[in-house]
């Protein structure tokens, strides 16, 4: 343990970009600092004609879920092999999920989507009993899980570590996990709307460039 530790604390003293990582445990504070303080009335509500048309599908829980592995899956080799594609993964992150928590604080909102009467009978129920139990319907616009699954993406396809195989797969997933957001009614369909609309300005700024540079390579060696 005392070897892992010093290796570790090497690889930090040469890598201090993975110093930005430090931003994720003052969000999650942040988050829950705001909704314990979110209105439990008078809020705006995101709920559109449109949600009553999809259906309640309980079984893209474990979808919903993916979100969190996900994080690891695309974060941790990005920022031990590709420092340069991992600063970029952390600066849209930083910005999307900070516009998200101030737009929380000026506009509080929430959904009223939620099915009652939702009994656990089965591993996805289960899975949903404690999604719900944990994060309230509340300040659920835009769907951080999209804006969280967009920079996975953005990330597998930057980063040069990722092969197309592996970046197939991360798409696929983030596609399910964003999705499950409305079939599980944990968001509303314009919070993952939303959601896209809050990315374009972080996508222009962080990695507009990256993309239109390998654009331009790809075509000159075509």
């Amino acid at each position: 343990m005392r070897r892992l530790a010093q290796t570790i604390a090497g690889f930090i003293r040469t890598h201090k970009y993975c110093l930005l990582v430090l931003y994720f445990p003052v969000y999650i504070i942040a988050f829950f600092i705001i909704e314990a303080n979110t209105p439990t009335s008078g809020y705006w509500v995101t709920d559109l004609p449109i949600d009553n048309y999809i259906p309640f599908v309980p079984q893209f829980a474990l979808f919903y879920v993916l979100w969190y592995p996900l994080f690891a899956i695309v974060g941790i080799p990005t920022m031990i092999k590709d420092g340069p594609a991992f600063k970029r993964w952390m600066y849209y992150n930083m910005a999307v999920l900070s516009a998200t928590l101030v737009l929380d604080v000026l506009i509080p909102n929430g959904q009223h989507l939620r099915p009652e009467g939702v009994e656990v009978t089965d591993l996805w129920t289960w899975i949903l009993s404690v999604i719900w139990a944990a994060d309230t319907p509340t300040n659920v616009f835009p769907s951080m899980h999209v804006l969280g699954c967009l920079g996975d993406i953005l990330c597998a396809f930057d980063s040069k570590i990722f092969t197309k195989p592996w970046r197939a797969a991360i798409t696929v997933a983030c596609v399910l996990c964003m999705a499950s957001t409305v079939l599980v009614k944990q968001h509303a369909f314009i919070d993952t709307v939303g959601a896209l609309i809050f990315a374009v300005p972080a996508f222009l700024l962080f990695y507009r460039k990256r993309f239109l540079t390998k654009k331009k390579k790809q075509l000159r060696e075509a």
